[in-house]
């Protein structure tokens, strides 16, 4: 994370300090963040990390605050905390593709285009409504998750076989929550053959270039299209399907074109 936090503001040099955080909702599901810009990102809420929800030390002063001092919050070890910080990241890197539109060109691509009848795919997180599509592709799909699920035909990963199953899977995708929870660098660190690794969903949302450095080859986010309604949204316990249904658009940044 640091790395991807140095390459931000260097990419928004001095007009970081003119932004402030104008709203923040910490949802059941995603912490939405909107800035003095009207820029607006999300990121998924850990309170499945938590047997009970840890307090916010700086609950009632972030609104208002420089954005530069909130997304250091995403280095916290405070997983709440740290939702807040990955938000602002997010909501800034939309700031900084609006400011260089030359830059970051997006694809039209989709995930299921990745995907061949012969790969193996790693999941990492769970991305329930891509299961059944990933399967009409594949029957190679291997889900890595700590959550207790149903195994809806798939084969469930158990935590001692995560490095092997990473080693040999030709397309790995990875959920933004990785960013939250710190643990996408140990992640990269066991893929070596992949064609594909996908950084994925709406906490996903980055500036990708510090993780195409890592191994990363498309970053498939969400653009928040109305703000007002993402916290309304979040407010209410609202997921992807909801954010994709009512404020925001999926895209996405690949290796080469961006």
């Amino acid at each position: 994370m640091r790395e991807l936090l140095d390459h931000l503001k260097d990419e928004l040099g001095s007009k970081i300090l003119e932004v402030r955080i104008e709203d923040v909702h910490i949802g059941l599901i995603y912490t939405g963040v909107v800035l003095s810009t009207g820029h607006a990102g999300v990121a998924y809420t850990p309170i499945h990390e938590f047997h009970e929800c840890p307090i916010l030390n700086y609950a009632g002063r972030i609104a208002g605050k420089n954005a530069s001092k909130v997304v250091n919050m995403a280095l916290s070890s405070n997983l709440v905390e740290a939702a807040v910080g990955v938000a602002t990241v997010n909501a800034l890197s939309q700031t900084v593709f609006e400011t260089y539109p030359e830059k970051y060109v997006f694809s039209n691509v989709d995930v299921l285009d990745f995907i061949r009848p012969e790969d193996k795919v790693a999941m990492v997180g769970y991305f329930g409504p891509l299961i059944p599509k990933i399967l009409a592709k594949t029957r190679e799909l291997f889900v890595l998750e700590k959550r207790e699920i149903s195994d809806n035909g798939v084969k469930i990963v158990s935590p001692s076989e995560i490095p092997e199953t990473l080693s040999f899977s030709n397309i790995i995708l990875i959920s933004g929550s990785a960013l939250v929870n710190k643990t996408v660098n140990e992640i990269l660190k066991n893929i070596y053959n992949a064609r594909e690794v996908v950084l994925l969903g709406p906490t996903a949302s980055i500036t990708p270039q510090p993780f195409f450095k890592k191994g990363v080859t498309a970053v498939m986010g969400v653009k928040i299209t109305d703000p007002e309604k993402m916290l309304q949204v979040v407010s209410e316990a609202g997921g992807t399907g909801q954010l994709l249904s009512t404020c925001a658009k999926k895209t996405a940044l690949v290796k080469g074109h961006a």
